[in-house]
Parts: C-alpha cells; structure tokens; sequence
C-alpha cells in the first residue's frame, strides 16, 4: 500500500488551512473585533490615569477631570480620570478631590484641598475630618 504520493497534497492543504485562519485572526484583531470591554478596561484606565495624575501632576486634585485615559464608556472618546473613578468605584457623585484622595492615597491632612465633606473622608468611612466649604479654595479641617 503506498499513500506517500497523497502524504503531500494533505500536508499542503493542512498548512494553507492553517495560513489562512491565522491571517483571518490578524485581520479580526487589527480591525478591533477583538476588543477589550468591562472592568479590564476600567482597570487600565483607572491604573493609567493614576500614573498620570500622580508622575506628572503630583497628586494635584484639580488636574483629575482634565487627565484623559483610555475609552471605556464606548463612545470613541478617551474619557478622564474622574469618569473612570467613578465608573470604579459606582458612585456619579464623587467629586475630583476624593478620586485624587482614592489614587494617590492622600492622608487626610489640615489644609488638604476638598469640594465636599466626602473629599475629606479617609477610605469608606465618615472619619473625623470635614471641609470647610466658606474660605475659596476649599479645605479639610479637624473639629
């Protein structure tokens, strides 16, 4: 029984199936078929935003809105930190100063910048400190 003449068409065709399905892969991944989505993009937003906001601005709770990230709301538009912390941490409400405090792990200090009592909170908790919202800028004090 001799198959060796058939041996190299059926390696041929096995090679040409193979060369195809990888340039069809190629193809599906430059044309952004294989896009990320979810919380990997909130992630990596969050992880570069942070790298921005703490390397280049030194931590400056005013800069949070400006920085700008990757898209994850999926509109094609890079969206800023402070829509990705709030994307993070599923709260609309929290102002640029407390995502600021959440990036940079500011210790709550006398003096430190805030908008809201909130901004002055350290981590989850109500903590003892508050912002006292009548001198311009804006700053957290200890009762």
């Amino acid at each position: 029984m001799r198959l060796k003449g058939i041996s190299l068409p059926v390696n041929s065709v096995i090679i040409i199936a193979l060369a195809v399905m990888v340039l069809l892969m190629l193809a599906a991944f430059f044309t952004g078929v294989f896009r990320q989505t979810g919380s990997v993009d909130v992630g990596n937003a969050w992880t570069q935003g942070c790298s921005i906001l703490k390397h280049t601005y030194n931590c400056n709770g005013s800069k949070v809105a400006e920085i700008k990230t990757s898209d994850i709301t999926g509109d094609n538009v890079d969206d800023s930190l402070l829509v990705v912390c709030r994307a993070k941490y599923k709260d609309d409400t929290v102002s640029k100063y407390w995502c600021r405090n959440k990036c940079c792990a500011t210790v709550i200090t006398e003096g430190t910048p805030c908008k809201d009592p909130k901004d002055c909170r350290i981590g989850w908790g109500k903590g003892d400190w508050k912002c006292n919202t009548t001198p311009t800028p804006s700053v957290c004090y200890k009762p």
